[in-house]
């Protein structure tokens, strides 16, 4: 019961989590699920300290980079692979009520790994040497990652804001 209520009273917000390292709804929902796994086999572990929905949030994202690493859904590629599978949306609506979904729609529209890294270090707020260490990959490849990320989402936005 408690469970459930628990599932039901957080589950939109996790799930916007989730698909923020997800590349459709229905990977978002399954790493929502092994999220919420992981969120009520430790919630021993949780202590107190701090807004549960923090600590949920935690679990949601390092549920997320399980999945990713499990399924291999993001591979490191060079610069001009990543500009070959970038697919920003031609028109993006910046209006009051669609804000959020506009910048989440350009940030998904990032290659992957630029969109994940982009996620953990500028939404996140993990330091590199955290994501280093989570997904197993250099820092300096991570800092051009990121580097990039923002670059194209600065482009992204000046082109579609002027």
């Amino acid at each position: 019961m408690a469970q459930k209520q628990l599932y039901d009273l957080f589950s939109p917000y996790l799930l916007g989590v989730a698909s923020l390292y997800s590349n459709s709804r229905e990977e978002a929902q399954d790493i929502l699920l092994e999220g919420f796994y992981r969120i009520f086999k430790d919630i021993g572990k949780y202590d107190g300290r701090g807004e549960l929905r923090a600590w949920m949030r935690k679990v949601m994202v390092n549920s997320a980079l399980m999945h990713l690493r499990k399924h291999k859904n993001w591979r490191l590629v060079s610069t001009y692979e990543q500009d070959q599978f970038a697919q920003i949306p031609d028109s993006i609506d910046f209006g009051a009520t669609e804000r959020a979904h506009s910048i989440l729609t350009i940030i998904r529209s990032l290659p992957e790994p630029q969109r994940l890294i982009f996620t953990l270090k500028g939404i996140e707020g993990y330091s590199y040497a955290e994501i280093a260490e989570r997904m197993q990959i250099n820092e300096s490849t991570l800092r051009s990652h990121y580097l990039r990320a923002r670059k194209k989402l600065q482009s992204i936005l000046k082109t579609q804001l002027d």
